[in-house]
């Protein structure tokens, strides 16, 4: 007898894209959670660190003492 150890994942349908997904990340926010698919998520926080690492504050200087 063998076991089934693979567990039931639900699907969701990201907020982003529209498409359901069993591969996903819940965000917290002020209003709740929200889920993002893996594609969206990833995307979001590499346009997240592009933001960061060109604003104005830091010029592109990787710490605030060079």
């Amino acid at each position: 007898m063998s076991k089934n150890n693979k567990k039931n994942k639900k699907n969701f349908l990201c907020i982003d894209c529209n498409e359901e997904t069993n591969n996903y990340y819940k965000v917290q926010t002020n209003r709740g959670d929200i889920i993002k698919c893996r594609n969206c998520y990833e995307l979001w926080v590499l346009r997240e660190n592009r933001a960061n690492w060109f604003s104005p504050h830091t010029q592109g200087k990787i710490n605030m003492e060079e």
